[in-house]
């Protein structure tokens, strides 16, 4: 609307708002009268565009040189769009059409972008207009203050503005007047598109016939056509010269009536659902429609009204009722459903001073079974699961499954802790027996977790949660077994959570600190190089050892960020040394079997390489056995990148877990470090002792290097010496230092020159 193009404001009653902020009572007359106004039409069941553009033109006569806008967003939720401005032109409205909500998108793109409410007082100076300052020119917008509108479900899918041709901050009475109309329009909208979507359901019935009835102004039935007749048995002559109460259902109160005829003398027509009553006796519902018919001169001579018989519909809205509530592969109850019921259990159980079990139940292997038989298959098997559980099951019982193969169950009124056992075992038997299936024989076992009501917790998501944990713990130890919640497992978890969080905390906070144990050559005496290992300070608890952090850290894959900054930080601090004086040392990095997933370690290394200029010929990777159960080709192709690279690789902790000859010959690994549980009772053990020389003859057999970790006195370093090891490490020379203390340590012993 251009500056010249305004609304006129003359025949606005104009309101001065209280000084102190609280509303005048000629203001909460208008508010009053206003919201009495729409409510009164609606109520009526006026038309959803009618209402709102009725509010619009109520808003405007409370706002002097002002006019109002609904914008609805699309169906893409991208753009804004008008949906009633009674006072714009249809140009005008297809000039503002297309608004994309941003921080500069005026005051009802930013509603959509924050979420909340924006009053804007100067248009051609807030930023929150930068994007289209044109339109506030071309409109003549000099404030603009715009609400969200809500849908049913809280969801903001549009705007109610009021915008100025002067510039003003909004009173309160301005606000509530926005508020007001914003939730009127809401109302409506979601009102319309309920009907909107009986009207959808009317489609279903388009093909049958309706039935239909006239009336004359005093409501006396003139005629009816066959369709009334068939779906209503009454005839003619049955209804004939009486009123339409001869159907009445007797379910209504006097003031629907009177709502209806009110509607329909307002506005000329009325529809909605009513319950009528058969010849027989039967109550039905129908959709009916009733409108009016008027003579030439205007004058209302005649009612019509037509009606579908809609007992299908409402059977099918039980059974959509019944579906949205309930799994569709197995038909038992859904999540919600099965909240519910828990929910009304406590209450009882409550009440009762009795106990529940709330089961959590996960089939065992379930996924080798789906991928062997095809999923089809497996589906009927998750059926026929489902009914075995609910034959274990009482009626007062309740199971859902929880997704895939878990289901959850719900045992009511159980006096004790060995009652609740009782059924459950009965399931672990029952989902174990095995059973004739597509031609053959079909066996599993599953796990259960149980958790007890009021021991464990009192809601659903307290109870679920242990009964989880619980279930996880059977399956851990070993399956086909079940587990009752213990508080050491909520224990674990929330260190587990602790530590996790922890650990982006300390990654973020620069908390991680890498310590240095001196590697001996056996041979001269001489320290050659050490292992870095990393140390977390906890602003609470202190230095944390690896064993304290880095299990979760592999779990939660933030060891790829730790081991990035380990590898760069060893690097540095291996040249920082030489810079100082210090002789060129091996530094042994340890490397984790997710670091190698990730696929990108050769060039993590070789960026840390190119950023500290460290030999690669010093730096060495430290791999765990579990590395080598990884995909092989894969695994090759990176141990080979590395290589390439110049760096040393090592197989850390030797012997305990799944290297074998097989798997040394295929990896070019330059030495194996033998595991300090063997080296801890080499002189007390003799089968220690006999491990210990069988690793270092296969490894010099293979070209391969030996080194021995945790020696901590004479005797086991005597042992070593003549079992042939080369290389030593432990607290029999030194702990694992900071950086500064390891170089002052290198300074002072005269065997590492």
């Amino acid at each position: 609307m251009s500056a010249t193009h305004t609304i006129s404001a003359s025949s606005v009653s104009q309101t001065s708002p209280s000084p102190s902020g609280l509303l005048s009572i000629e203001e909460q007359t208008q508010l009053l009268n206003l919201q009495r106004a729409i409510l009164k039409s609606i109520a009526r069941g006026a038309d959803h565009m009618e209402v709102i553009t009725q509010t619009c033109r109520l808003a405007e006569s409370l706002l002097p040189n002002a006019f109002s806008s609904v914008m609805l967003m699309d169906e893409n939720y991208e753009l804004l769009n008008i949906y009633a401005a009674p006072s714009l032109t249809p140009m005008q409205i297809k000039r503002a059409n297309g608004l994309r909500p941003s921080p500069g998108g005026g005051s009802c793109g930013n509603v959509i972008y924050k979420q909340t409410v924006q009053y804007v007082s100067n248009t051609l100076t807030d930023d929150r207009w930068a994007d289209i300052r044109d339109l506030a020119y071309e409109f003549n917008i000099k404030a603009c203050w715009s609400i969200p509108i809500f849908s049913a479900e809280s969801k903001v899918i549009g705007t109610f503005a009021l915008s100025s041709f002067e510039h003003r901050e909004p009173s309160q009475f301005h606000r509530m007047l926005l508020e007001i109309g914003s939730s009127i329009i809401g109302i409506v909208l979601n009102r319309n598109k309920y009907q909107e979507s009986l009207r959808q359901y009317e489609k279903v019935f388009e093909g049958s016939e309706q039935g239909i009835m006239v009336t004359d102004v005093d409501h006396v039935i003139l005629s009816v056509n066959p369709a009334f007749t068939k779906m209503l048995g009454f005839t003619l002559e049955d209804v004939k010269g009486k009123t339409p109460r001869i159907l009445s259902s007797g379910l209504h109160e006097p003031a629907f009536y009177q709502n209806m005829w009110e509607s329909i003398q307002n506005f000329g027509h009325w529809r909605g659902e009513v319950w009528n009553r058969r010849k027989n006796g039967e109550i039905l519902p129908e959709w009916l429609s009733i409108s009016e018919v008027r003579n030439e001169v205007g004058v209302v001579s005649h009612y019509v009204g037509t009606f579908s018989d809609i007992s299908d519909l409402k059977s099918a809205q039980k059974e959509i009722q019944y579906l949205s509530s309930h799994d569709a592969l197995t038909g038992l109850p859904d999540i919600t459903l099965f909240r519910d019921r828990l929910e009304n259990a406590v209450s009882i159980a409550t009440a009762a001073n009795s106990k529940i079990g709330l089961l959590a139940l996960n089939l065992d292997n379930f996924k080798f079974l789906n991928d062997s038989l095809g999923y089809a298959s497996g589906d009927k098997l998750l059926r026929l699961f489902a009914e075995r559980l609910k034959s274990c099951l009482r009626d007062t019982d309740s199971i859902c499954r929880h997704g895939g193969d878990e289901f959850i169950i719900l045992l009511n009124n159980m006096q004790d802790d060995e009652s609740i056992s009782l059924v459950v075992d009965t399931l672990l038997n029952e989902i174990s027996s095995p059973f004739a299936f597509a031609g053959s024989n079909i066996s599993t076992s599953c796990s259960i977790g149980v958790a007890v009501y009021p021991n464990d917790g009192n809601d659903f998501e307290k109870l679920f949660g242990r009964a989880r944990k619980a279930m996880s713990q059977a399956k851990e130890e070993g399956r086909n077994t079940a587990r009752f919640f213990t508080e050491k497992l909520n224990t674990d978890s929330l260190h587990y959570l602790n530590i996790a969080y922890g650990l982006r905390e300390a990654l973020a906070h620069h908390q991680f600190e890498l310590h240095y144990q001196p590697q001996m050559n056996l041979c001269n005496g001489k320290i050659t190089g050490a292992e870095a290992l990393v140390r977390w300070h906890h602003p609470q608890n202190g230095i944390q050892p690896p064993a304290q952090f880095i299990g979760i850290a592999e779990q939660t894959g933030l060891i790829v960020e730790m081991g990035e900054w380990i590898i760069e930080e060893a690097c540095r601090q291996a040249m920082e040394w030489q810079k100082n004086g210090l002789p060129p040392l091996s530094i042994a990095v340890n490397v984790s079997a997710v670091q190698f997933r990730r696929g990108n370690l050769a060039k993590v290394i070789l960026k840390a390489l190119e950023k500290t200029g460290m030999n690669p010929q010093l730096l060495e990777l430290e791999l765990t056995e579990s590395v080598l159960l990884e995909d092989i080709d894969h695994l090759l192709a990176q141990l080979d990148a590395l290589k390439k690279l110049g760096v040393k690789l090592a197989i850390d902790d030797f012997g305990t877990g799944y290297s074998s000859l097989a798997y040394l010959k295929k990896f070019n690994i330059d030495r194996l470090k033998i595991d300090q549980s063997f080296v801890r009772d080499i002189n007390t053990d003799p089968n220690d002792a006999a491990i210990v020389r069988a690793i270092v003859q296969m490894a010099h057999t293979l070209n391969l290097n030996v080194i021995a970790e945790g020696v901590e006195d004479e005797a086991m370093l005597k042992h070593l010496r003549e079992s042939g090891c080369d290389e030593v490490q432990g607290y029999l020379f030194s702990k694992p230092l900071p950086a500064d203390a390891f170089e002052a340590f290198i300074n002072t012993n005269i065997l590492c020159r």
